[in-house]
């Protein structure tokens, strides 16, 4: 009898488990001057770390990123058999690597920002959206300047949160 209690129990169990999401996701950026791998962690609902590795300017340099961001809005009604639909932003830093082949080559630093629009799919744990990532971009090299490539990254993210 315990056995079948057990059973019934574990049985239960089962069907009524839900798959739990973790607070990791990871994508891609296509953007106009950078092409990233992305990883996002989530702390709740409402903030998330998105940590971007990349090509800067396409193929004239590399760079890293880190954006504190914010869920500002959301809106689960508008389509909510298909997904929910919310707006973001943040600010980070970023460093990174550039050679243009002129006086512009050396190490960059700066700060970054996002603004972003797009939806999370109700049937599984995927984000599209358009970003615009800007960079204020210092270049160390021979001489100190600003790369003004950064300021138009508008592009697609895709992540996949697992």
């Amino acid at each position: 009898m315990k056995r079948i209690v057990f059973m019934l129990w574990v049985a239960l169990s089962a069907l009524t488990a839900r798959a739990q999401s973790t607070n990791h996701a990871i994508g891609a950026h296509f953007g106009g001057s950078t092409i990233d791998l992305e990883y996002q962690y989530h702390f709740s609902r409402k903030n998330f770390l998105d940590c971007t590795a990349g090509l800067f300017d396409l193929d004239d340099g590399f760079s890293l990123q880190a954006v504190y961001n914010w869920n500002i809005k959301q809106w689960p009604e508008w389509t909510p058999n298909f997904g929910t639909w919310k707006f973001w932003g943040g600010f980070g830093g970023g460093v990174g690597f550039y050679d243009r082949g002129d006086d512009h080559a050396g190490m960059f630093f700066g700060p970054v920002g996002t603004l972003g629009f797009g939806f999370t799919l109700q049937c599984c744990p995927l984000t599209l959206g358009v970003d615009y990532r800007p960079m204020v971009a210092f270049n160390t090299g021979n001489d100190f300047s600003i790369i003004d490539r950064g300021f138009r990254n508008i592009g697609l993210t895709l992540t996949y949160r697992f």
